[in-house]
Formats: structure tokens, sequence, C-alpha cells
């Protein structure tokens, strides 16, 4: 099996009168991709806060994806958006550590 790098991007959301919980990840080619998804993410929002809305969370890092995944990822526009599972990388569910070994450099 062949595995290749993707980015990988921790997802938190926010609704009003509950506060914040994990909400998935997103995976990306290249960190300018994540950057275009998440620029496309906050183009579709509303001028003013909705109750409820996700947004990235944590550092983004690199992780070796299967082929299945990889192309998935390859064959989307900027990346791929999941909401469950563990997120790939962190060995749990929710997969909300301080900082990846692998994280990328700000």
């Amino acid at each position: 099996m062949t595995l290749r790098h993707v980015i990988v991007q921790k997802w938190e959301e926010s609704e009003r009168g509950w506060g914040t919980r994990p909400d998935g990840y997103s995976l990306h080619l290249t960190d300018e991709d994540r950057r275009a998804f998440i620029k496309e993410y906050w183009g579709r929002m509303p001028d003013e806060a909705p109750d409820e809305y996700s947004r990235p969370d944590g550092t983004p890092y690199r992780w070796s994806a299967d082929e299945a995944t990889h192309a998935e990822v390859r064959a989307s526009r900027n990346g791929v958006r999941r909401y469950r599972g563990p997120v790939p990388g962190s060995g749990g569910i929710d997969g909300w550590v301080p900082r990846h070994p692998d994280a990328l450099a700000s």
C-alpha cells in the first residue's frame, strides 16, 4: 500500500448557549489548498455570526494517507471535510491534542 501525505485540519463547532465541541476535520493536498478551503468556507457565512458554525481548530499537520484517501482529496477542489471517526494521526475520536509532532510551521 502506497502512502501519500495530506494536510489535516481539525475543526470545532460553536453553538450559541452550548459552547464548543470537536467537529471533525478536513484533508488537503497542500497548505495553500487548506487556506483556500477555509477562505471559501468563511465566504459562505452570513455577515452576522450564526447561532451555530464551525471553525478551524489547532495547528494543521501532515499525515500519511492511503491511496484511496489521497485520490479522494486529489479529486476535490481544495479538500474534503469529514465529521465521523478518529482524526487521522491523533489516536483518538476527538483528536484534540496540544500539538502534533508533524505540525506545519506557522
